[in-house]
């Protein structure tokens, strides 16, 4: 898209998209673009946009237009050229299709509607006033303000923050060292603080899977525990009752059957007669179903009642326990397995991140790189313009400026350009000449010697 920037005068610094086919410019309020000064006629220049080119022409205006200072009644204008509305400089310059997205902001406030010049700037603070037909209802001050009312003046403090305390030093890195060094310390940290965090919910993971297991397991050997010891219970042989079977499996600390009638030990021998100094079996004892508890970090305790049907009740009375303590660090990861696991991930990690600095600073490169090809190019065969095909804003105006630029250097400045369109416009001032004579007279150029003007007498 084509874009017009005015230089100077009552528009200087605004940029106006050309986005109609036809764009009439005066001070008449038909205009598309309204120009408020006295040396603009009502209807002064039209420019008209084509698929690749743009035709500047005069509209019959009393001062002239003029293109790169030399004047004009329809020529056609490349990027970087200046149009001169008399004393009204501008630039034309094509840009980006996507270039104006989001720049400008809705067309149509307050007084300068139709005006594209004014539409496309931000409008001044009393067009947004609206005027009630009654007055509005005042609001309590004590009541509390909305959640939401608060959250523009939290991310306008947020911004002011990052652009003033954080983003000046994080600005200085590139300086320090180079580039892709710094792009390369920001990608390492963030490789190690997201494997040094994944590492955390793994590991807690993993615990809670291995105390469900060890919990499961306590279980399944509390029962065979009981089951291979009832016979010899229920006929009153205690003294054939072996915890063998349970004390013999890896990770199994204790095994014991207890009565449960006063809670003493009856197997193994060795113990028989104490009590088990575990708070939650006399706990479980109290219930008459099998129960199984993690009582800290590395400890489960599991307990399977064995009953014996009691004739007086008609009933299964629990008679005896059988008791399994499970030891779970033979189960857990340790601090070298848990250490082997992070360095594996990181390492995993810093390959991938790698392979992505990789191609992230190939494409920060790019643009830049082609941006110094063209500059030394048009340096060299006279080229006006540089372009960019990124869809990226900041580059793509950067690109616009240097055209621009470029455009300036190859005609000469801005100041000469002026000074040229001086030295050229002498058509009006001959013209005056010649209309203050009081008999025939006309003026001649003198670089061809032909009649420039003539009065009415002539």
């Amino acid at each position: 898209m084509w874009i017009l920037r005015f230089l100077n005068g009552p528009l200087a610094g605004q940029t106006v998209p050309l986005t109609k086919h036809s764009t009439l410019i005066g001070r008449a309020p038909n205009c598309d673009i309204k120009v408020a000064s006295a040396s603009i006629s009502k209807e002064h220049a039209r420019i008209e946009v084509f698929d690749d080119k743009l035709i500047i022409s005069d509209a019959g205006s009393r001062n002239g237009t003029f293109l790169n200072g030399v004047q004009v009644r329809s020529s056609k204008a490349k990027s970087g050229d200046k149009i001169a509305l008399h004393e009204i400089f501008a630039e034309v310059q094509k840009v980006p299709d996507n270039w104006a997205a989001g720049r400008f902001p809705q067309p149509g406030y307050g007084g300068h509607r139709g005006n594209v010049a004014y539409q496309y700037q931000v409008p001044p603070p009393q067009a947004y006033s609206v005027h009630a037909p009654s007055r509005a209802p005042m609001e309590d001050p004590s009541a509390p303000m909305p959640l939401g009312a608060h959250l523009p003046k939290l991310a306008t403090f947020a911004s002011e923050y990052m652009e003033r305390v954080v983003l000046p030093g994080i600005y200085r890195l590139p300086e320090m060292f180079e580039f892709k060094w710094v792009l390369a310390g920001f990608m390492a940290i963030f490789i190690l603080l997201v494997t040094s965090l994944s590492t955390i919910p793994l590991i807690r993971i993993l615990k809670a899977s291995l105390e469900e297991e060890s919990q499961q397991h306590a279980l399944t050997l509390a029962t065979t525990l009981a089951r291979v010891n009832r016979p010899f219970l229920v006929g009153g042989q205690e003294t054939g009752a072996s915890v063998e079977i349970a004390a013999s499996r890896p990770g199994v600390s204790k095994a014991f059957l207890i009565s449960n009638m006063d809670g003493n030990i009856i197997a193994p021998a060795t113990q028989a007669g104490s009590y088990p100094d575990v708070p939650f079996v006399h706990e479980a004892r109290k219930n008459t179903h099998e129960a199984v508890k993690q009582v800290d970090d590395s400890t489960v305790v599991a307990m399977v009642p064995i009953t014996v049907y009691n004739q007086d009740s008609g009933v299964h009375a629990v008679t005896h326990w059988a008791v399994v303590v499970y030891d779970m660090s033979s189960l857990a990861v340790d601090d070298g397995q848990v250490l082997s696991l992070f360095i594996t991930t990181l390492f995993i990690s810093l390959l991938l991140g790698l392979i992505l600095f990789y191609f992230l600073y190939k494409i920060v490169e790019q643009p830049v790189r082609s941006l110094n090809v063209q500059l030394d190019s048009a340096l060299k065969d006279g080229g006006e313009t540089v372009a960019i095909t990124y869809q990226f804003p900041a580059m793509q105006l950067l690109a616009a400026n240097i055209s621009s630029a470029l455009t300036r250097a190859m005609n000469g400045g801005e100041g000469n350009q002026a000074q040229r369109a001086l030295e050229h416009d002498r058509n009006r001032e001959v013209t005056n000449l010649v209309e203050l004579m009081g008999f025939a007279a006309f003026g001649v150029r003198a670089d061809d010697l032909s009649i420039a003007a003539a009065n009415q007498a002539f």
